[in-house]
């Protein structure tokens, strides 16, 4: 990284500058939010009372070129309190020299247990990669825990579908989902069937755990041999109904993909699976490809319950979005309004 862009990350840390974004007027565009210096993608969020959270990757702008972004980005933090006005509050986790996450930190997911909160992320170093774990009381102030992964990379587990046991192995981004069920906490996983064409290996695969410290497999809840990679997952439930996110790359020319989507979607895109209970199995159901309705280009959608109904949040040219309203049709399909600045 340059000298100079080292400094402006320094001070960026120090200063840890708080941006305010007020809401426009009828006839300006609607905000969308990012740190001040710095690139930002992949969101999740949590909630507290009536405090929204947003944690997100972030590198900074003076790299010499955006693709390097990659590799050398960290975990940013933002607060709310409707979902369009947000104050930075700086890092909220870092690799660290010396330690095994002493490369780079990507994408993660953040739930509530036994009083504190509780932070998987997709941690790479350079003796080990895997999925780390950090820990929080304010959802401000995190400390990883232990010396390495919770869950290695590249290690191998068995998973059912269709009749089939198959073999896979977690890529990244854990999405855990935020209620325990039955005292386990799930998480769905971008992973990989071993044996499988690289190009249809893509799978969401599952783990679950009681303390977020040891965690063992729990099955595969999608795998429609269409795509390589199926990143950053979201799982949650409505009216009884149960729907999972992904984002996918590498899409196969797939009977099914090809005559159900739109051929942008082809290689890539933003998918939502249904299912009748959490542990899936998910498959595509209605519009299943999403779409942003003002022509915008997004990748990676959070659904968030604001305080009108839900809403969608994405990273569009790394900036965060205003929310996107969210509807469910008959069969279930999601429906998106244009943000205004009556949204949420």
């Amino acid at each position: 990284m340059p000298k100079a862009c080292r400094r402006i990350s320094l001070a960026l840390v120090l200063v840890a500058a708080s941006v305010m974004l007020g809401p426009p007027s009828h006839s300006q565009e609607v905000p969308m939010y990012h740190p001040p210096g710095m690139w930002t993608w992949d969101y999740w969020f949590a909630v507290d009372g009536d405090t929204y959270h947003a944690f997100y990757l972030q590198a900074p702008m003076c790299l010499p070129d955006p693709a390097l972004k990659h590799g050398h980005q960290h975990v940013g933090h933002a607060v709310s309190h409707d979902l369009v006005n947000w104050d930075d509050l700086g890092p909220a986790l870092v690799p660290v020299h010396g330690t095994w996450n002493d490369l780079s930190i990507a994408t993660g997911s953040v739930a509530r247990h036994d009083g504190n909160w509780w932070m998987l992320f997709s941690g790479r170093g350079s003796k080990a990669s895997g999925m780390g774990l950090a820990v929080s009381e304010d959802l401000v102030h995190w400390s990883k825990v232990g010396d390495g992964p919770v869950v290695p990379f590249g290690a191998q587990f068995k998973g059912e579908w269709e009749g089939r046991e198959l073999t896979w192995f977690p890529l990244a981004d854990p999405y855990v989902y935020p209620e325990p069920f039955d005292g386990w906490f799930y998480a769905v996983i971008n992973a990989r069937v071993v044996g499988e064409p690289i190009e249809t290996s893509g799978c969401l695969a599952a783990m679950r755990s009681r303390d977020f410290s040891s965690w063992e497999p729990a099955g595969i809840w999608a795998f429609p041999k269409w795509f390589e990679r199926m990143e950053t997952p979201q799982v949650w439930t409505r009216d009884g109904k149960w729907y999972l996110y992904f984002g996918a790359h590498g899409g196969l020319q797939h009977d099914a993909l090809r005559e159900g989507a739109p051929e942008a979607y082809h290689k890539a895109g933003n998918f939502v699976f249904m299912a009748d209970r959490m542990e899936g199995p998910y498959e595509p159901v209605g519009q299943w490809w999403l779409n942003l309705p003002d022509g915008r280009s997004g990748y990676i959608y959070k659904v968030v319950e604001g305080p009108a109904g839900d809403v969608l949040l994405t990273s569009i040219d790394c900036k965060l979005s205003s929310p996107y309203r969210v509807t469910y049709a008959g069969d279930g399909s999601m429906k998106l309004s244009v943000p205004s600045p009556n949204t949420p």
